[in-house]
């Protein structure tokens, strides 16, 4: 690929860098929640097998990877210049032997993956059906289109990541707009995720939530669902808007906080 084409970011963990396509699908907030939700699960110092579902780059699997090296990931992208992209940050960060990328669709797992069961299945699917969610010159131009459905839909996704969970202790990591949060939780529960942890994030500490992280267990019992505190992206000070406090430390510190 020609390299004029893509950016390189230093994602501030463990030296690691991150090509991206300049007129492709950027990664934000929302990859960096999923990754740090997703590493608050993982016990440090023991061996996890992941997949991630709709890699795009692999920003989610390098940044979960920073947080956790003990992992193991397979990324999972079905656009093939994305799954390209992934391989070069694979191979730049020399890290082949800890993340895996597969080029294929959620609907028709390849087969390397569907053998394998997964300690914990990340995903940040699709946040809206085709033809609704906002519009802009962004999506005509490509940099959108991994927020609606084209490439599968949000019952794909959660029924393919539910298919390679261990039974009775593999867990799901979802992060969906608020206003599909129901959605994911009658997904899960119809393909045998029991939803455990909520937690809500909210532009400002008086607005309502955009973004819910989830995470569930593959389990037939009724685990107790604990609502975590809600995570707030900015404050006030002296009238002016910054980033919190909070989210500045989900950024920039290693990995300590742990929901299990």
């Amino acid at each position: 690929m020609d390299e004029s084409r893509l950016t390189l970011e230093d994602l501030g963990r463990r030296g690691l860098k991150l090509y991206q396509l300049r007129d492709g699908f950027r990664f934000g907030t929302d990859t960096v929640l999923l990754s740090w939700f997703t590493s608050s699960f993982l016990k440090e110092g023991r061996a996890y097998r992941l997949l991630e579902l709709g890699a795009n780059c692999g920003a989610a699997s390098l940044l979960a990877f920073g947080r956790r090296p003990d992992v193991h990931i397979d990324a999972l992208e079905i656009d093939e210049e994305a799954c390209e992209v992934l391989l070069k940050n694979i191979e730049l960060n020399g890290i082949e032997e800890s993340i895996k990328a597969y080029n294929g669709d959620v609907r028709a797992l390849p087969d390397n993956i569907r053998r394998q069961q997964y300690d914990l299945v990340l995903m940040n699917p699709p946040f809206f059906r085709i033809g609704t969610g906002p519009m802009s010159d962004e999506t005509r131009q490509g940099k959108l289109k991994g927020r609606f459905e084209k490439n599968g839909s949000l019952e794909d996704f959660i029924s393919a990541g539910a298919s390679r969970l261990i039974p009775s202790s593999g867990l799901m990591t979802v992060v969906m707009a608020a206003s599909r949060a129901d959605e994911v939780l009658l997904l899960m529960d119809r393909y045998g995720v029991k939803p455990g942890y909520i937690m809500s994030v909210h532009p400002f500490v008086d607005s309502k939530a955009e973004v819910v992280l989830i995470c569930g267990r593959k389990t037939a019992t009724d685990p107790k669902l604990e609502i975590l505190p809600p995570l707030i992206l900015n404050e006030m000070e002296d009238g002016k808007s910054r980033t919190s406090s909070r989210l500045l430390d989900i950024y920039d510190k290693e990995q300590t906080d742990c929901f299990i």
